[in-house]
């Protein structure tokens, strides 16, 4: 590589960064800003740390957003998993009856808007009791989570070679014992991606959040888009852009966690 590329290549990569961190900084800086500071337009931070305590202290109101949001985004995850897996395996590794189009129809239920289901959410979801649930909202998400990680997991398990299974068999190994102790063991690196986006799907979705819940099992999501436009107090920008900063903290550590599983997905799989 000539002296030429390299020095295009950190010049697009310090672009790259500084867009990136340039929201974070804004973000932050306004967290520790006060309301007066604020509303001069300044973003330089002066250590205001009341929006920090009103986000982990004051009324509850934010904490509970984001207990919601931990429990929404663990179960949700948990649930998809727990579907897809078995799902995944079955679709790669057997042939049935209209297999190719089932599959198909789960991959346009992802495609599908948000907002084409709010509507018939939101009436089942008020006749069976589900709404403003945290087991209501995760049930939601499952008609877009479960195909995102059936596609991914797919992906992985059909670069597994089928002689693996078929040495198994040989063996006397069962279905369920091959499933557990041989695809499992090597679909990590798959169950790892699957687990990023199911869960950052589910931290960060807004819409259904909104939709579905009022008070008891809001999410921090829709409570930031709530907090935008309060009657009688405003626009809460300080408390907003803590929570906002919060809100990203989780991903950046578990997208750190599995990097090495999402950089062989761009290589082995759909991603």
């Amino acid at each position: 590589m000539t002296f030429i590329a390299k020095t295009l290549k950190i010049i697009l990569l310090s672009f790259v960064v500084f867009m990136f961190f340039i929201p974070l900084y804004f973000t932050f800086a306004v967290s520790l800003s006060s309301k007066a500071r604020i509303n001069e337009g300044v973003i330089i931070p002066d250590f205001y740390l009341g929006n920090w305590l009103e986000i982990f202290g004051g009324f509850g109101y934010w904490r509970n957003g984001i207990i919601n949001s931990l429990i929404v985004s663990t179960a949700a995850m948990g649930v998809s998993l727990l579907v897809s897996l078995p799902a995944a395996f079955v679709f790669t590794r057997y042939r049935f009856l209209a297999d190719k189009h089932l599959f198909f129809w789960l991959l346009t239920n992802r495609m599908a808007p948000p907002v084409v289901f709010s509507i018939p959410y939101l009436m089942i979801w008020r006749g069976l009791n589900l709404w403003d649930t945290h087991y209501g909202l995760v049930l939601a998400y499952m008609v877009f989570l479960i195909p995102l990680t059936i596609w991914i997991l797919a992906g992985f398990l059909s670069s597994i070679p089928k002689e693996i299974d078929e040495a198994a068999y040989i063996d006397g190994y069962s279905t369920f014992t091959l499933f557990r102790k041989i695809t499992l063991p090597l679909l990590k690196p798959a169950i790892g991606v699957a687990m990023f986006f199911a869960w950052l799907f589910s931290w960060t979705e807004m819409f259904f959040a909104s939709v579905l819940t009022s008070s008891v099992a809001k999410t921090l999501p829709a409570q930031l888009l709530t907090a935008l436009g309060k009657v009688g107090w405003g626009i809460e920008y300080g408390p907003a852009a803590a929570a906002g900063f919060v809100s990203v903290i989780p991903g950046l550590i578990l997208l750190y966690w599995i990097r090495k599983y999402l950089l062989r997905g761009f290589v082995i799989g759909r991603l």
